[in-house]
């Protein structure tokens, strides 16, 4: 047997036996010369087991008690995750609700019956300023018709099938609008303009049209009731022919954040949706 493993064992024994010697021996005993020296062998073999032991114990507990917590946290960032969803829904449908509370004065201040839609595609092309609303033929929906919203016009149907229709918004250039100059009562036409806003046409040379004007329909094209605002005028410069005077436009309504509509479904070209405004010729 190699000399460490014989060294080893002897050890072990020694203490064996010591341990035997003090854990047999009567209490009066323990104090005893033989108790004292066995006693001083074996303590610190005592003290290390137990702190080992203790170590242990408090190991273990700390590991459970981590378990406990993860399990604790992954049911509390469940818990914080569906409370952020339930609020994003709650700040969504509260912003809906104003959104409508504001289409419903406007359809309840108007004489005219109709519909509120919501919309549900924008132009993917880009080429043409349209959007797609979840009304068609089948709600009442007929091509021209005018779509505004509380801040102002926003376009007119273009098309219609039985249950969506197209909209042409006011930036498009394919749409035409017989307007007047708020303060100045002049007549003129407006085009839409693209990311250019508007463009008011055929102004006249004589007209006091400044920026800062307000420009509304003029009820005179038989599709827009008389006095929906349209827009604010921006700058004001001579036409290329040097015959009229144009102005550039910005539109009442803000195309990005509109998400419901209000289709006027009967046209009443000559309708004044704001009482009291012809005393301000």
């Amino acid at each position: 047997m190699p000399r460490s493993i014989r060294d080893i064992a002897i050890l072990l024994i020694l203490i064996g036996g010591g341990l035997i010697i003090l854990f047999s021996s009567p209490k009066e005993n323990e104090s005893g010369p033989a108790g004292r020296v066995v006693y001083a062998v074996v303590r610190p073999f005592q003290q290390a087991i137990s702190s080992v032991r203790g170590k242990t114990v408090y190991l273990w507990s700390t590991y459970i008690d981590l378990v406990n917590v993860k399990s604790e946290n992954e049911k509390l960032k469940g818990e914080v995750t569906k409370l952020r969803q339930d609020t994003i829904a709650l700040v969504e449908k509260e912003l809906e609700n104003r959104r409508l509370r504001k289409l419903l004065l406007l359809k309840t201040r108007s004489e005219f019956p109709t519909l509120v839609a919501q919309i549900i595609a924008d132009d993917a092309v880009g080429w043409y300023k349209t959007i797609i609303i979840n009304k068609g033929s089948e709600d009442g929906l007929a091509p021209d018709m005018p779509v505004v919203v509380p801040e102002g016009v926003l376009g007119k149907v273009a098309k219609t099938a039985s249950e969506v229709s197209r909209v042409t918004l006011l930036t498009d250039p394919n749409l035409s609008l017989d307007c007047r100059i708020l303060r100045t009562r002049d007549r003129a036409i407006l085009n839409g303009a693209l990311k250019k806003g508007c463009l008011l046409r055929y102004i006249s040379l004589n007209s006091d049209i400044k920026p800062g004007d307000q420009v509304i329909t003029s009820g005179l094209d038989g599709v827009f009731p008389k006095g929906l605002t349209v827009g604010t005028v921006e700058s004001v410069h001579k036409g290329a022919d040097g015959l009229f005077m144009e102005a550039q436009v910005k539109p009442a309504a803000n195309f990005g954040e509109v998400e419901e509509v209000l289709v006027i479904l009967e046209q009443k070209g000559g309708f004044d949706v704001s009482p009291g405004l012809e005393d301000k010729r």
